[in-house]
């Protein structure tokens, strides 16, 4: 019975990592030709991974939410059928089965001595590693990369043995990427320093594993950073149209549970903005295609127990009236609240809301393919000159646009911040 390895596949140019959503199949069930056996997710989708061929699944080498390199081992799979490795196959014989031919070549005019049989091998010996980096196509800026962020030769020349052609800098940061995020076998260790200075306490540090949760965040988080471009802007707006507005209809009474909350108000007010600005509906497919989207599909962030932060998703949002808005936002908040995450690749823009923690002013990020995410503080009373002399308060909140610049330009951003800032002041 032969082994398989079963490998994150390469499925497009540029992609360098993948995430492990769920396993489709556990150890020792039996696994047809063509029939998929787990899901990950890329920057460009999630997608289920099929077996080339029949057998059992022996185990699985990672776990849900583990971030690894494209290229690396997920598990093994015993067959029957002996398989060829393909080069876009997420299956690879296992390199211990792989004759090395390197050793039949011929050296200075000479033939080399026949290699002996292949045997199980961890990593490649140390007097091996300089031929096997050359060999491999290994460049001198991806070693000195490499050297810099403490990845060792022999940890290089098995990334390169499994490339399959030139080992990239961008590799390396994949790599190191995956092995961050995969988390460790052992229980959470608890230490105990040896000693304290005196009239000082003595306090435990405790390692533990991130929530899975944390971790899938993490992954979106970091994708992001390699591929947005961002940019941030500022603007006040009135908000007493909007308390004038959440007033009259608590007075009107009905079931409050999903009437318009003010920030609600604001996030239809935000949602009919994007009606005149396509930009904010588009996402960026690669360096050369913009996606632009008939309707907007809007994200609100709903922190739960724990500092745990998800997404709710409403559809259509710049085609639904207030009311529709709300019940709606309701609706996708509480699913989000009992633990659905409705993060999805069609969501162009996301509204995080900070009122209720006090705070004013805060910078977004932009977790791609979103086009931007916006801030909305807590409302405050701002002092303004009165032309006679004195002053007078007014009710103001701060907004911040965080965009993806690759996208959107300031101005473009400014102009949206601004028809924003017209519809909520014209609230009463």
């Amino acid at each position: 019975m032969a082994s398989l390895e079963i490998r994150i596949p390469q499925l497009g140019e540029g992609l360098h990592e993948a995430r492990i959503v769920r396993f489709l199949k556990q150890p020792g069930d039996s696994v047809a030709r063509d029939e998929p056996i787990y899901e990950m997710e890329t920057d460009k989708a999630v997608m289920e991974i099929e077996s080339p061929s029949a057998g059992v699944l022996r185990s699985w080498a990672a776990k849900e939410d583990d971030v690894l390199p494209i290229g690396a081992v997920v598990g093994l799979l015993d067959t029957e059928v002996a398989v060829e490795p393909a080069g876009d196959s997420d299956m690879r014989i296992s390199l211990a089965e792989i004759p090395d031919e390197s050793a039949s070549m011929e050296r200075d005019g000479r033939p080399a001595e026949p290699a002996a049989p292949a045997a199980t091998v961890e990593s490649p010996s140390v007097t091996a590693l300089p031929d096997l980096l050359r060999n491999s196509h290994v460049p001198p800026r991806t070693r000195a990369h490499a050297r810099e962020r403490g990845v060792s030769d022999e940890e290089l020349a098995q990334l390169a043995s499994r490339s399959g052609g030139k080992l990239l800098p961008q590799a390396i940061d994949a790599y190191l990427l995956g092995r961050l995020s995969t988390p460790a076998a052992t229980p959470p260790r608890v230490h105990t320093p040896p000693s304290a200075p005196a009239g000082r306490t003595t306090r435990e540090l405790v390692d533990s594993e991130l929530p899975s949760r944390q971790r899938t965040l993490n992954y979106r988080l970091q994708r992001s950073a390699q591929a947005v471009v961002p940019a941030t802007l500022e603007v006040t707006v009135g908000w007493s149209g909007i308390e004038t507005a959440r007033a009259k209809i608590k007075l009107r009474g009905g079931d409050q549970h999903v009437a318009p909350t003010q920030f609600l108000l604001f996030t239809w007010c935000v949602a009919q903005a994007a009606k005149d600005h396509p930009a904010f509906r588009a996402a960026l497919l690669n360096d050369t295609t913009i996606r632009e989207y008939a309707h907007l599909h809007l994200g609100i962030a709903v922190a739960r127990p724990g500092d745990e932060l998800l997404l709710a998703r409403i559809d259509d949002a710049d085609t639904l009236g207030l009311e529709e808005l709300a019940r709606a936002a309701h609706e996708a908040i509480e699913r989000a609240r009992n633990g659905e995450d409705q993060t999805a690749e069609a969501m162009q823009l996301s509204l995080t809301n900070m009122a209720g923690a006090g705070v004013r002013l805060g910078i977004p990020v932009v977790v791609a393919p979103a086009v931007g995410t916006l801030f909305i503080g807590a409302p405050y009373d701002q002092a303004f000159p009165l032309p006679g002399g004195g002053v007078e308060f007014r009710r103001q909140a701060n907004m911040v646009l965080t965009f993806d610049h690759r996208i959107v330009n300031g101005l473009g951003a400014a102009r949206f911040l601004g028809d924003i800032r017209s519809r909520v002041e014209a609230m009463k």
